[in-house]
């Protein structure tokens, strides 16, 4: 999953007469994908959509933070801690975001006593006041370590959510595990309203789909529909009135 050239599958059921996304179904990498969107820092996101296309006033803070000297920030607080965030360390790893947003922190120990560490070397450690220089390495625990086993040793614990279900995505990202009483029901709620003509479109999500989903998920309701299907064109009517002026001088 960490080639950034590799696609995932996201199968849609459509009404093809008014171009709307009922519900997708997908796996367990999707729904990962959807999930982790929600520790995205929130410098990360913007960085990752444009300041220029965020709606509000958060982008102008942005391009604040992007424009301002260093010579006004707090000595050892640059601006990548605030422009580019470090995510979580599942985040780091996805497909779909590969976000160059991260900035790989260093650690430093305090070589005296060895009981405090810091981010900036040369630190002085408030125990002993001695510097901090000595480079140590961060290790994240794997989630293996952190969680309780579910019994299924051969099952994958990457991610957020189990690999053995299949999942349902409705159009506004609301994420449940599929079941076909839940699927019957959403589309029986669906057609009740109105002349329908349901179809199944297979669609595959990659960093660019990928990045419209983000962007959908803050702007609208409608998320799926905005980013899979396109809007139909709506053709112009015949300007008849032009005509009609013509004949009308034609008769003067």
């Amino acid at each position: 999953m960490e080639d950034l050239n590799s696609k995932i599958t996201l199968k849609l059921l459509i009404d093809a007469r008014s171009n709307k996304v009922l519900f997708g179904e997908a796996g367990k990498d999707l729904v990962d994908f959807l999930f982790s969107l929600l520790t995205l820092p929130l410098g990360s996101i913007i960085k990752l959509l444009s300041p220029s296309t965020m709606n509000g006033s958060i982008g102008k803070l942005y391009q604040s933070v992007e424009n301002l000297n260093e010579l006004y920030l707090v000595a050892n607080k640059g601006k990548a801690c605030l422009l580019q965030p470090k995510a979580s360390s599942y985040v780091n790893n996805l497909l779909l975001l590969a976000t160059e947003t991260s900035v790989e922190l260093k650690y430093y120990l305090c070589n005296f006593c060895s009981r405090k560490v810091t981010t900036v070397r040369n630190t002085v450690c408030p125990n002993c006041n001695r510097g901090m220089v000595i480079e140590v390495a961060f290790v994240v625990p794997s989630d293996s370590a952190s969680s309780v086993s579910s019994g299924n040793a051969g099952e994958s614990v990457g991610g957020y959510v189990k690999g053995l279900f299949t999942y349902m995505i409705t159009d506004d990202l609301e994420v449940t595990p599929m079941s076909a009483i839940s699927s019957i029901t959403l589309i029986n709620r669906f057609i009740m309203k109105k002349d329908v003509q349901l179809e199944e479109k297979v669609v595959a999500v990659g960093i660019e789909e990928g990045l419209a989903l983000l962007k959908a998920s803050l702007d609208s309701p409608t998320a799926l529909t905005d980013v899979f299907c396109s809007p139909k064109k709506k053709e112009k009517p015949p300007s008849s009135s032009i005509v009609e002026d013509d004949d009308d001088d034609d008769d003067d």
